[in-house]
């Protein structure tokens, strides 16, 4: 029986529509994105969601068994639905389609030194980040606006000082904060850190952009500081300090806007300071960075 009703739901579609399009005697619809047949004791129906060039096309047939005989309907682009899978999935979102991709992305961008206590002045303008996401996959099931993303890669900060200050390391280990002697020209002193980065984060797009939230775990795996400099006879110094006790595993709170899935711009903020406490006297800081990400 249910075989029969499925023949006459397919033959009283096509003479419906056959009825309004009078140059064709069957319905195509090519590249369809989704198709649903419902069948039961008194109903048959065909939903078919999508089709080549027109995500928000919707097509329904059926057919209703009322005392032996059979009542058909049909419509095109329905504006009410009567079953909630279809109003879930194709009325008034805008993103029909399901959406998986895997990419490698690129950021540069400016870092500060936030809650910090230098003596020195910080020189954002010649404090780098680059972020290399060296793989990013990201997921919208079908229909909806948020989705999520989860990387890896790699992360190069540099928080830099100026002015006649410079970083120390002393033989304890304790990382502190120093003035050059008088006469001495000082050029830069500078916090190198280096990190495995892992991006989590969730994402919601909608028309021309996508607004991605989440943490970034950093396991900072080095760290060092360098100061340039001359001393009062125009001799030329570089100091370089490995080992500076930086905290093992930060994480970091990541907002971005990605415009037309061209280039992102991105803000993070670390509420963990980047130093441990144990060896960092008045130095510490908690590192923000900010720029594009493409």
């Amino acid at each position: 029986m249910k075989k029969l009703f499925i023949l006459m739901l397919l033959a009283a579609s096509a003479s419906a529509v056959s009825a309004t399009t009078a140059d064709n005697d069957t319905l195509t619809i090519l590249s369809p994105n989704k198709v649903r047949i419902v069948t039961g004791d008194s109903v048959q129906k065909i939903k078919v969601y999508g089709r080549e060039s027109d995500d928000k096309y919707t097509y329904e047939s059926q057919i209703l068994l009322v005392d032996s005989n059979y009542v058909s309907e049909t419509s095109i682009n329905k504006d009410n639905w009567s079953f909630d899978f279809v109003r879930k999935h194709s009325k008034g979102n805008g993103y029909p389609l399901e959406r998986n991709s895997v990419s490698s992305r690129l950021a540069v961008g400016l870092c500060y030194s936030a809650g910090a206590d230098f003596k020195g002045p910080q020189s954002v303008g010649s404090s780098w980040e680059i972020m290399w996401t060296i793989a990013e996959m990201e997921k919208f099931a079908y229909g909806k606006r948020n989705g999520y993303s989860i990387g890896f890669g790699l992360d190069w900060r540099n928080f830099r000082m100026d002015g006649r200050s410079k970083f120390l390391k002393l033989g304890d280990g304790t990382i502190t904060e120093e003035n050059l002697p008088d006469g001495y020209d000082p050029n830069f002193s500078r916090i190198k850190v280096f990190s495995l980065t892992v991006p989590v984060m969730w994402k919601h797009r909608a028309k021309g952009f996508t607004f991605g939230l989440g943490p970034v775990i950093n396991f900072n795996t080095y760290a060092s500081i360098k100061n340039r400099y001359r001393d009062a006879e125009g001799q030329k110094h570089k100091e370089l300090y490995k080992k500076i006790h930086q905290r093992p595993i930060t994480v970091d709170i990541m907002g971005e806007v990605n415009i037309h899935d061209w280039f992102s711009i991105y803000g993070k903020f670390s509420p963990m300071t980047i130093l441990s406490s144990t060896y960092a006297d008045g130095v510490n800081f908690q590192p923000v960075s900010f720029g594009v990400y493409f």
